[in-house]
């Protein structure tokens, strides 16, 4: 019998606190469906955190990001890779980590994807920042699609669940006063749980998955 192996990977999202609110980890198993013929996430860690400073905060990914190298199955082509939020003074931990000389390595390496939101339904790749410019109605819509198709599940018994559940619940669609279709929390409702699992998820999908994906919302051009 032959074994085909299944390409599979982690992927830490990371949505950082501005001022008060919390910053939050998610981290998603992602792996081939040879049935599906598709990609499937799965939620394994859910976690948010409070009056952290920004080292510390720093220090935390890379812990988490090691231990999940550490766990990597032999299955597995490359990661774990980073997805985060580096909007605001998430830039500066974008390139300390960066300079941790801990990601690299090439096709099968580690690799740090910062994403900053934008508003509209815009998606770009900015050449000299080097983040990926995307509006939250497209990181959601993708997420809501992987949950109808049932692509996207999470495990049991994580105690942040119900957090999440309520902030999925807490987006509304809205008009912004250009006219495009908005995608964001309720006015004082939380959306840090939702952003770092729907990182990863976009990230996911355009950068891996060989499937043109009209609901996903349009890629940078160079992806």
């Amino acid at each position: 019998m032959v074994n085909i192996r299944k390409e599979e990977r982690y992927l830490l999202g990371v949505d950082l606190a501005k001022s008060l609110d919390f910053t939050s980890f998610a981290v998603v198993h992602m792996e081939f469906d040879l049935k599906l013929n598709d990609f499937v996430y799965h939620l394994v860690g859910l976690d948010r955190i409070r009056g952290v400073d920004y080292p510390k905060i720093t220090d935390l990914i890379l812990e988490t990001a090691k231990r999940l190298r550490g766990k990597v199955f032999d299955g597995a082509w490359d990661g774990p890779h980073v997805c985060m939020d580096a909007s605001g003074l998430g830039a500066p931990i974008r390139d300390y980590l960066k300079q941790s000389g801990w990601f690299g390595g090439g096709m099968h390496g580690r690799s740090i994807f910062p994403v900053v939101f934008t508003g509209g339904e815009a998606a770009r790749y900015d050449t000299v920042t080097r983040n990926y410019n995307i509006s939250k109605s497209i990181i959601i819509s993708n997420f809501l699609s992987l949950m109808q198709h049932r692509r996207f599940d999470y495990a049991p018994g994580l105690e942040a669940l119900p957090l999440l559940d309520q902030e999925i619940a807490n987006f509304k669609y809205h008009l912004t006063p250009s006219g495009h279709t908005g995608f964001d929390a309720e006015q004082g409702a939380h959306d840090d749980l939702i952003c770092a699992t729907c990182i990863p998820l976009i990230i996911g999908e355009w950068r891996y998955s060989l499937k043109q994906r009209a609901k996903v919302g349009p890629k940078p051009s160079w992806m």
